[in-house]
């Protein structure tokens, strides 16, 4: 059970508690139709704003369908059509001319060879993770890929490109935190060359238990009574297995979408992997099922399906604007998976089914998230190829939105009535993020990623950390604002604000806490208020950490006006035994 004061304790085991707060009154609401003083202006939530997606259209022959306008496209929301108010087609030529006149002279509009030259069109901010899942991944099949990769990273990390390592081996790991320098990149992808995770040997033991069901229906009288029985004890403890690893893998792939949540621009994940179970043992119960002649054995496996688990992912994906592109390393031969080393005949129906459940779950990533499968091919040369053709190549389609304030999910369409030929390929869900969903999003992101955004004046300080067990230190954190950034109510003979903080951190190794929520009460003294003009409010709290270096991120909005800031700071706590 997750104890509720602590810091992420499934990724973060060096910082195992969470902050104590500072006692503050009352947590009522502040509301009132009294003007308030001081603050800054106000951001108001209920206003229109312009939802721009994302659209990649190929042909028959699977290239880019650039010569498309506006008038082609019908986009709806909810079911119902919108007008398009912005249009803009960008393109991988134009971006690679636009890399080559960047520090060229100035291009006037009228002069430009293409769209994507002219004033107000520059290249969109551009995020690539390169996410190598050792813990899945067969390492002669990921080297493979990632000689690819490498190819892809010199072709395309430049300017406006950043891209960023990540890892996997039972947790989570961050290898280069992102970059436009392509060397730093590469010796990341080399460092993992050498890297072996779990997956072989869980291969080997499903092997082991296909060959027992396939005795059995050579010779069923060699097996002994309680055959069956321990044949699907095996099946069973098998797929709870794989279930368990599935599980952590979700969580490092729904940490990385948490990490970018704040980025601008476009985003996407290149998840690198043998492939994930959609159905955990499907292979096996249903090669259980026909040696055993034992219909309902195929019923038990609803309780291993895990496309629940893959539905969150893909939730968490699309409200953070992200892509994924997954490359199944296997390539042709993952349809056979398990029958090369195999000492018995394997039953083809069965390695079908074991082979497409990896597959099926790497397609429903990519298809619900506007990006691409990469399977059952071995030419991974062309299918990186289309990887950098769907991030430079693309549609951006804009609509007028009413914003409602809060956290809403919005259903997509996007339709080309005139051209049925064309694979058309967006994000079918877009999620609108309240403002308090949103500075969450860029204090995890700051933990990674310089984030400058202060309206708020706000100052991060930590004092002398203290020792609070045998290997557990009380570190002082203190966020201090001027007190005219915030705005303040009447009430009675006091003026009152209301201050939420956020607040998480990640220490160097790259484990990294949960966000923490609080919300502080700002009263003083009417009377008071023009004399304390210049002087600051101070919000302490405490993080109970264990040695190390850690980056802090919080983020401070006003609730009233809505304003906020996220700062970030580094610290160090050594152990001084």
């Amino acid at each position: 059970m997750k104890h509720p004061l602590w810091i992420a304790p499934c990724v973060l085991a060096v910082i195992t508690s969470l902050l104590l707060p500072v006692p503050v009154p009352g947590q009522g609401d502040v509301a009132s139709d009294t003007a308030p003083i001081g603050g800054l202006s106000f951001k108001d939530e209920v206003e229109v704003t312009v939802v721009n997606i994302v659209v990649n259209v190929t042909d028959d022959d699977g290239k880019p369908v650039t010569d498309l306008t506006a008038d082609d496209f019908v986009v709806s929301l909810n079911g119902d059509a919108r007008e398009i108010s912005n249009f803009q087609l960008y393109t991988e030529e134009g971006y690679r001319s636009w890399l080559a006149r960047r520090d060229g002279p100035v291009i006037i509009p009228d002069e430009a060879e293409d769209g994507a030259l002219a004033a107000g069109n520059e290249p969109r901010p551009l995020y690539v993770t390169l996410f190598v899942d050792n813990e899945n991944l067969h390492p002669l099949d990921r080297n493979r890929v990632l000689k690819e990769a490498a190819s892809f990273v010199r072709l395309n990390l430049k300017p406006p490109v950043q891209m960023m390592v990540c890892t996997f081996e039972r947790r989570l790991k961050v290898v280069q935190p992102f970059t436009d320098d392509p060397d730093l990149v590469l010796a990341a992808l080399r460092d993992q060359t050498v890297r072996s995770g779990g997956r072989e040997s869980r291969d080997r033991s499903r092997r082991d238990v296909l060959d027992e069901i396939q005795r059995y229906s050579q010779d069923p009288g060699s097996a002994g009574v309680n055959a069956a029985a321990n044949v699907w004890g095996l099946i069973t403890a098998t797929a709870e297995e794989e279930i368990n690893i599935l599980s952590y893998t979700m969580d490092a792939l729904r940490a990385t979408t948490g990490m970018m949540a704040g980025l601008p621009g476009k985003k996407s994940i290149v998840y690198i992997s043998n492939g994930l179970p959609m159905i955990a043992g499907l292979d096996l119960f249903y090669a259980y099922s026909s040696a055993f002649d034992d219909p309902s054995a195929m019923s038990q496996i609803a309780r291993y399906d895990q496309s629940r688990r893959f539905e969150g992912l893909v939730s968490a994906a699309i409200s953070q604007d992200i892509s994924f592109y997954t490359i199944g390393a296997g390539g042709l031969r993952a349809a056979s998976i398990g029958s090369a080393d195999s000492n018995t005949p394997r039953d083809p129906m069965a390695a079908s089914f074991g082979a497409e459940t990896y597959l099926d779950s790497l397609r429903f990533m990519a298809e619900n998230t506007g990006g691409r499968a990469i399977v059952s091919t071995n030419d991974f040369e062309a299918g990186f190829q289309r990887i950098t053709r769907d991030l430079f190549t693309y549609y951006s389609i804009g609509f007028p939105l009413s914003i409602s304030g809060g956290d809403k999910v919005h259903r997509l369409k996007v339709e080309l009535p005139n051209h049925d030929d064309y694979d058309i390929r967006y994000r079918r869900r877009f999620v609108e993020k309240s403002l308090e969903s949103r500075v969450q999003d860029e204090v995890m992101t700051a933990l990674m990623f310089p984030v400058n955004d202060n309206p708020l004046q706000v100052e991060l300080t930590t004092g002398e950390a203290a020792p609070a067990s045998a290997d557990r230190w009380m570190l002082p954190v203190s966020i201090w604002f001027p007190i005219e950034s915030l705005a303040l109510l009447p009430e009675g003979e006091d003026l009152v604000g209301r201050a939420v903080l956020f607040i998480a951190a990640r220490d160097t190794e790259g484990k990294q806490s949960d966000l923490v929520r609080q919300v502080h009460d700002v009263r003083l003294p009417a009377a008071d208020y023009e004399t304390v003009q210049g002087e600051g409010w101070r919000i302490d709290t405490r993080l109970l950490t264990a040695s190390g270096s850690y980056t802090i991120a919080i983020g401070l909005m006003d609730q009233i006006t809505r304003q906020a800031s996220v700062v970030t700071m580094k610290t160090s706590i050594k152990d001084t035994e």
